[in-house]
């Protein structure tokens, strides 16, 4: 009795004949884990019984996905994935959480000042102001991936202290506080660190940035505090969702004009 053909390997062969490897890659990739070594094109070919040029032409396409990254003189490896960041009012050490990490932080500095005009203009505040100014290195499972910097009054959160600051100032905020932030002012732009931020998130001179400036308010609209926030670029990309009430406005006034 001659052996039964699946239609998925008839799929499969089909797929192949028209040079159409994504599935394969899909397959091999969901084996392999984040910084595993691929087998070599000509393995490949071998492999799947097809031209190298056709291999290629495949990995090409998940390299311009940035889901593998070639390193000269090595091979083909798995590449990390970035972090989504959802924008939105949810706190770092909640998104670690979520993407199963261990959250954490590292208080760079920590000072009382006087808010000179820039940081009295976005807190609505007089200048000389006392407020903290405090830095921190976010870390997922021990990995540098942003650096934070905020500025918040001190007579808002009296006796502030680096023990409160070791993880979500929301929380810290809300729990000893009872202050809750409620909206937020974003502007996000890329950015080349500075060496001192560099350093901090171990990064060649050449990586860009995601520089995330908040002003958050409570429900009442008072501004509560200022951060700026340097993600790393290879290890974050932004999402977020938009309602479509804005396009429904528009198209109902492009047909009311016409």
């Amino acid at each position: 009795m001659g052996s039964t053909v699946s239609m998925a390997q008839v799929g499969m062969t089909m797929a192949k004949r028209r040079g159409d490897l994504r599935p394969q890659v899909r397959e091999l990739l969901a084996a392999l884990r984040v910084g595993d070594r691929l087998p070599s094109e000509r393995e490949l070919s071998d492999s799947w019984n097809v031209a190298r040029m056709t291999v290629r032409r495949a990995l090409d396409e998940f390299l311009m996905e940035g889901v593998i990254e070639r390193r000269h003189g090595s091979g083909t490896f798995v590449a990390p994935r970035p972090f989504v960041k959802a924008l939105g009012l949810t706190s770092f050490s909640e998104d670690m959480k979520e993407r199963g990490l261990v959250p954490g932080s590292r208080l760079i500095s920590l000072a009382t000042i006087e808010a000179d005009a820039q940081v009295a203009k976005q807190l609505r505040i007089a200048v000389g102001t006392p407020v903290y100014r405090f830095t921190r290195l976010r870390l997922g499972s021990g990995e540098p991936l942003a650096v934070e910097t905020v500025w918040i009054r001190t007579s808002l959160v009296p006796g502030l202290s680096e023990y409160d600051l070791g993880g979500s100032l929301y929380k810290t905020l809300a729990d000893r506080y009872r202050i809750v932030v409620a909206g937020a002012k974003v502007s996000i732009q890329p950015t080349l660190p500075d060496l001192r931020v560099r350093e901090l998130l171990e990064i060649g001179p050449q990586q860009s940035c995601l520089l995330i400036q908040m002003v958050d308010t409570d429900a009442k609209g008072t501004v509560l505090m200022a951060a700026s926030c340097t993600y790393r670029g290879d290890k974050y990309q932004l999402s977020a969702e938009v309602s479509g009430a804005a396009f429904a406005r528009t198209n109902g006034s492009r047909v009311m004009a016409s």
